[in-house]
């Protein structure tokens, strides 16, 4: 059935950095979701205000202008089910599920749990950090500023212990291990005119037009991370092996770092991918398939989750306000329980 669409006005700050630049070149670097020339027409066909005032592609906007993009949009359907896993005047903890965006990011803008959570307790409350979409488990949020801010600190200090349970592809023989790779961004390629090559290759192959949930689509199993030796950020998991499940290994992960997508760029560095990992779990053929035909039956397959296993089963801190340590347990979700029948 067909995602009915609603008018979203979405609307953004010009920061210092970008102040003194084109509306479309601020808007191509503030949103890549979008390609230069994209949003050239979106301007141009008046989706576009700066400050409530149309404007031409090639305006310059300053420090602290307002600008405003509407569209027309139909987000994908998420599962809102979360528990609440502890709760008190300062703390929220949650376990969500394992297709339900943390907070707005590409198609998704309204569809996410900071906004279910926000219908509920009201704007103070925020995210402490982030999981992936895919990712289910638990979620730390601050109701007041004061454990915003302690929060905030204890994250950057590293004093929340994370710990995962992920399911891969192979049969670990190692009981504990530890992945020492430097995490770095993958570059996206970029012709003359700066647009992406590669995406615009897939979405001609794939006969689509260069919609927005197009884009979103193929760039939804692009990899953002890699492997990089020369310009990467240090990132260290430590792994220790549970149990066996057939072909299958049943790991707990626990990142000593917190670089994006750190525990499934690893244990993809290692050749054991997480299994239903759509975008580190794929090569070769399979890949190729997915980002030309996006989720075949063949890639369905393969995957043999809808998402990749990985759930966040644990975090240990002290309470940002009263100091107390404590310990918050998510139980393992049903779509990951066929690994520890």
């Amino acid at each position: 059935m067909e995602r009915q669409k609603k008018k979203i006005t979405l609307s953004c700050s010009v920061d210092a950095y970008r102040s003194g630049w084109t509306v479309v070149d601020f808007l191509a670097h503030r949103f890549p979701y979008h390609f230069a020339e994209g949003w050239r027409q979106r301007i141009l066909d008046r989706r576009v205000r700066v400050n409530d005032t149309h404007v031409e592609p090639d305006d310059v906007v300053q420090k602290d202008d307002v600008i405003q993009y509407t569209i027309c949009h139909a987000e994908p359907e998420v599962d809102f089910r979360y528990d609440i896993i502890h709760e008190d005047e300062h703390v929220l903890a949650v376990s969500k599920s394992g297709n339900l965006p943390v907070h707005a990011c590409g198609v998704f803008i309204t569809h996410t749990l900071i906004s279910k959570l926000r219908e509920r307790y009201g704007k103070k409350i925020n995210l402490a950090h982030r999981l992936d979409r895919e990712t289910s488990g638990l979620v730390l949020l601050s109701k007041n500023t004061e454990a915003a801010r302690a929060f905030g600190r204890m994250f950057n200090e590293g004093k929340v212990a994370k710990k995962y349970i992920a399911i891969v592809r192979g049969r670990i023989l190692e009981e504990q291990f530890e992945v020492d790779a430097p995490v770095g961004k993958v570059e996206a390629l970029k012709d003359k005119s700066g647009v992406r090559e590669g995406k615009i290759d897939l979405l001609a192959n794939r006969g689509k037009s260069t919609s927005f949930d197009a884009e979103m689509d193929v760039a939804s199993y692009l990899p953002k991370r890699k492997i990089d030796f020369v310009a990467g950020k240090a990132a260290r998991t430590q792994f220790a092996c549970i149990r066996y499940a057939g072909d299958y290994t049943v790991l707990e992960a626990i990142p000593l770092t917190g670089r994006t997508n750190q525990i499934r760029v690893h244990l993809a560095h290692i050749g054991f991918p997480v299994v239903g990992d759509k975008v580190y779990g794929l090569t070769g053929e399979l890949k190729d398939e997915c980002l030309r035909n996006g989720l075949t039956k063949r890639v369905k397959q393969a995957l043999v989750m809808d998402r990749h296993a990985l759930h966040c089963h644990i975090l240990e801190f002290e309470h940002p306000v009263t100091g107390v340590p404590m310990r918050l347990d998510a139980p393992i979700p049903e779509d990951m329980k066929w690994a520890f029948d």
